[in-house]
């Protein structure tokens, strides 16, 4: 690898950026997720607050070449200038794209730099990062160096199809147990209904369904990181305009028309990412939760899945998605020393 130089483009030279040569590192990058997107981080950056500024940090050879590239913002709404990824916390996997992405020296580079930001008196909150990724390991290492904070949460991925088959014993008879209510609910004459976007309106439409289930489930309850508010509603609903059908749906299950669950999924290539679960708490008994993620399964094996990304787990999540016997990894959080030792 030729030496790499870290360029910084702000504010409207990050848009420019997101642009003219994402597309271009995106389709680089097949370790890429959606979270990386040009139409995914093109939409947040255009919904930044005032006090918030987009920055790129781009990974360039000798040549001027693009290797890779990180996307970030600035927050300056605070005494101290906060560096984060740009989408987050919404965003469930955080890394540079491009086609030298996983390069050990381009992650250096990314990293020496953030630490450099950090050494100016800014406050770097670097979150979600896969913590196998080159940029992970490079900062593991660093927060051990330098005294940065660093936390992993577990992160679920169902391999499709799922053999229910071959679960543990006591698992195969929870699903068991669930697929009898609801086949008692059909002998009663109920009508369910599974569906899953197919056109952006629809999208948009399902989109309000479950953004007030959403907010429902957590009314009262402390919300976890990139949980949907009444105040994010519009901003969604602009990135996912801005994402369309190709790469976004709802899929959604319903009792006698009554949308009781509802689950967002962003999909690249043969992979499909799920984020902000929604369900009826007041359908609670009948796990919608769990008869929803049937029906999706089902849905994506036969249309050629592989993956279902069930993104960062926490609490109780964990019993949750152990159900579908997920391949289990880490993603990173770093903080800088400066952010401790303000907080």
């Amino acid at each position: 690898m030729p030496t790499v130089t870290i360029r910084e483009y702000v504010g409207p030279g990050a848009m420019d950026a997101l642009a003219l040569h994402w597309r271009e590192l995106y389709a680089a990058d097949r370790e890429a997720t959606p979270f990386q997107s040009p139409a995914w981080l093109a939409a947040w950056a255009r919904h930044l607050p005032a006090t918030a500024t987009p920055l790129v940090l781009a990974a360039t050879s000798h040549t001027g070449r693009w290797l890779a590239a990180l996307a970030l913002v600035r927050h300056d709404d605070a005494p101290r200038t906060r560096i984060l990824p740009l989408s987050a916390p919404h965003a469930e996997c955080v890394r540079p794209i491009g086609p030298y992405a996983e390069d050990p020296g381009v992650a250096r580079a990314l990293a020496f730099h953030l630490l450099l930001t950090d050494d100016a008196g800014a406050d770097v909150v670097m979150t979600d990062i896969p913590a196998p990724s080159a940029l992970g390991q490079v900062l593991t290492l660093l927060c051990q160096d330098v005294g940065w904070d660093c936390t992993t949460t577990p992160s679920a991925v169902i391999q499709l199809p799922v053999h229910y088959d071959r679960l543990p014993t006591s698992t195969q008879r929870q699903h068991t147990r669930r697929r009898r209510t609801w086949g008692r609910l059909t002998d009663a004459g109920r009508s369910i209904t599974y569906t899953r976007t197919r056109h952006t309106a629809d999208l948009l439409n399902a989109f309000v369904v479950l953004a007030r289930l959403h907010q429902q489930r957590w009314t009262g309850h402390d919300p976890l990181p990139g949980s949907l508010t009444a105040a994010d509603q519009d901003q969604w609903l602009a990135v996912l305009r801005n994402i369309g059908a190709a790469h976004a749906c709802i899929a959604t299950l319903a009792v006698d028309n009554r949308v009781i669950a509802a689950q967002l999924l962003l999909t690249r290539g043969p992979r499909c990412y799920s984020l902000i679960p929604a369900m009826d708490p007041s359908q609670r008994h009948l796990a919608p939760g769990h008869a929803l993620l049937r029906h999706l399964i089902e849905d994506l094996t036969g249309e050629g899945f592989d993956a279902l990304d069930l993104g960062r787990t926490t609490g109780l999540q964990q019993a949750y998605k152990r159900q579908y016997a997920p391949v289990w990894t880490d993603t990173l959080s770093a903080l800088s020393a400066s952010h401790e030792a303000a907080a």
